[in-house]
């Protein structure tokens, strides 16, 4: 009697971990077709646009992407920003000012235009930068709960809704005790740089709906670029 209580104890810990296991699998995934159908590749070049409500002004960028670990901003609009460029190694960044000529420090969580973060156009991938969960699934799609897995990233955690053909519907931001700081709304599917993919994140306070940025994709083509782009160095 002891011999088979104890084996049927092993075959349920045993369902229960290769549960367990395989949820675990399946969520990141999901999570790195959701970033495929996002990111072109692994080294392409952006052109985005930054409309905040409220502002007048229109940010234009100039992205260079290679990998998920650097990537350098240069401003194109307004004119009165001309010149300046941004640089992240990693997870580490700065940002140079003309008028200071020299590079500044800064963080991928702080803000870019509105309710854009720094994070939220040099670091695309989060693959590989989180670990996926699955909170709930239905015929539509999936619910995952997306942990960082190092500090210095954008977000501590986000709450991402993925359709079954692996799309990225919509997301939260979140921090580390689960409080909804933004929320993100990615868009204007059509084809560019080779698979229908999201041109608009519509980004907006999770206190005020209508305090919102549009993150535009104007241009997107896959290219290579040398490492030596990505040094602190260069910025000036």
């Amino acid at each position: 009697m002891k011999i088979l209580i104890a084996f049927k104890a092993w075959v349920l810990f045993s369902t229960l971990a290769f549960a367990t296991s395989a949820s675990a699998v399946d969520a990141n995934q999901i999570l790195k077709k959701a970033d495929d159908i996002r990111n072109p590749s692994n080294s392409y070049r952006l052109v985005v646009q930054i409309e905040t409500a409220g502002e007048s002004d229109i940010s234009e960028l100039d992205v260079s992407i290679k990998g998920k670990d650097k990537t350098l901003v240069k401003t194109v609009k307004p004119v009165r920003d001309n010149g300046q460029k941004m640089l992240m190694v990693n997870e580490e960044m700065w940002s140079f000012l003309p008028k200071l000529k020299r590079a500044v420090r800064v963080q991928l969580n702080q803000k870019m235009s509105g309710q854009a973060s720094n994070g939220d156009i040099c670091r695309q991938r989060w693959s590989g930068d989180y670990t996926a969960k699955i909170e709930s699934s239905d015929k539509n799609g999936w619910v995952l709960m997306l942990t960082a897995d190092r500090p210095k990233l954008t977000y501590d955690k986000i709450r991402l809704w993925v359709k079954k053909d692996y799309r990225p519907d919509r997301a939260e931001y979140l921090t580390k005790s689960g409080k909804v700081l933004k929320k993100a709304k990615f868009q204007g599917y059509k084809q560019i740089a080779g698979a229908v993919r999201p041109t608009e994140t519509l980004i907006s306070s999770a206190v005020k709906e209508a305090d919102n940025s549009t993150i535009k994709i104007l241009k997107m083509e896959n290219t290579s670029f040398p490492d030596s782009i990505f040094l602190e160095s260069s910025l000036k």
